[in-house]
């Protein structure tokens, strides 16, 4: 276990940039591609890069006509095969970006079989350089491993397009931004976690210190959504994010405590982007990733973390943590990520979920192939 541990530090550095393999004309089978035997230089500017079968046999068919499908990356995930990691993209046509970048696992797969989407399998590299919203061109022969949603094989994959990013969210001074840790409705009172709000302004390292402030809703307070329609304070919930208009119009925060009562003239509860909602499940630290095992609310998950650390020292490398659901908290992690059933293993990068497992003996296998990959 020890070569293990040493090899799951090591991950692969990618250099930032566009992606250029192939060049393709516009998808759909209207369209002409080139075979995917052929291979022409990409544009100067471009990052090119070679693409090997991820299917399990070493040996693939003669080159065949290939199909290509162009569309916006709606996901990302890893499944064992039988002797390697299979990496793949999830592409669909008819989506937006924000659905692309934001909407729901199943949301977006059943999108994808009545649009003829597809998860396409492409190699360690490329799927280090994709990320959700982007537009890219897949070139496949169109052989389908699986039917719902379709699995294709991709010879390649080109990015054509970065994300607009236009959920950027900016705090503002006089309004205090927050996430509802706990509330007391009938004391009419809400516990808030001001933590990103008070780190602003910040750049760099930030302090693992979290800042919480106590609340005060009254009968004068305006609660509201972002489309202005009135709330009942019965209809917030643990885990939804607020902007906060304090009473008087400013409101002074004492890092070091004992600051006074937060008093509220306006509350407005705000959408949230998917990276805030996986906020605490996403990795922040040095390795780039996060295990996490996430059971039941009130479950004893002791049992689970001893065998996790007996048996995949490599999990516990940049971050874990035990989550508990909570069914009617804001955000449902089930709906997020398609979860079927509890207790289960996840492994998130910084931006998305990689992997689920219910098996430690799988999570294991995960581990040792990703650490193999690094040699």
């Amino acid at each position: 276990m020890a070569s293990l541990s040493k090899a799951a530090v090591i991950w692969t550095v990618v250099v930032a940039g566009v992606l250029s393999i192939i060049g393709c004309e516009s998808g759909g089978s209207s369209s002409q591609p080139k075979p995917a035997h052929e291979a022409p230089q990409g544009p100067a500017t471009g990052v090119t890069a070679s693409h090997a079968d991820t299917r399990d046999s070493e040996t693939a068919e003669g080159p065949e006509e290939a199909v290509v499908y162009e569309g916006l990356v709606a996901g990302k995930n890893t499944i064992l095969g039988t002797n390697k990691i299979k990496y793949r993209v999830l592409i669909l046509r008819e989506v937006d970006e924000q659905t692309a970048v934001n909407g729901r696992q199943r949301d977006l797969e059943r999108l994808a079989v009545a649009s003829n989407g597809a998860w396409y399998e492409v190699s360690r590299e490329q799927f280090d350089l994709i990320r959700r919203g982007q537009r890219v061109k897949a070139a496949s022969t169109n052989e389908q491993l699986d039917m719902r949603p379709p699995v294709r094989l991709a010879q390649t994959v080109d990015i054509v397009q970065e994300p607009e990013g236009r959920f950027h969210f900016n705090f503002l001074d006089d309004v205090i931004t927050g996430t509802v840790r706990s509330l007391d409705a009938n004391a009419r009172r809400i516990e808030l976690d001001v933590s990103a709000w008070v780190n602003r302004d910040k750049r760099g390292a930030i302090e693992d210190i979290g800042h919480v402030i106590g609340m005060s809703i009254d009968e004068e307070t305006e609660l509201l959504d972002e489309q202005e329609r009135k709330l009942e304070l019965s209809s917030i919930k643990t885990g939804d994010k607020l902007n906060v208009v304090p009473a008087g119009g400013s409101y002074q925060y004492n890092r070091d405590g004992g600051q006074q009562p937060l008093r509220a003239d306006k509350v407005t509860r705000l959408e949230q982007t998917r990276k805030e909602k996986l906020r605490r499940l996403i990795a922040q630290g040095p390795g780039g990733i996060h295990t996490v095992l996430m059971d039941q609310a009130g479950s004893d998950a002791s049992q689970q973390w001893d065998e996790l650390a007996a048996q995949v020292p490599g999990a516990l490398y940049g971050g874990y943590s035990a989550i508990e659901y909570r069914e009617g908290d804001a955000v449902d992690y089930k709906l997020e990520l398609g979860l079927d059933r509890l207790p289960v293993y996840l492994v998130f990068d910084r931006d998305d979920l990689l992997f689920r497992t219910e098996s430690v003996k799988e999570l294991q296998r995960w581990f040792n192939l990703r650490a193999s990959e690094q040699r």
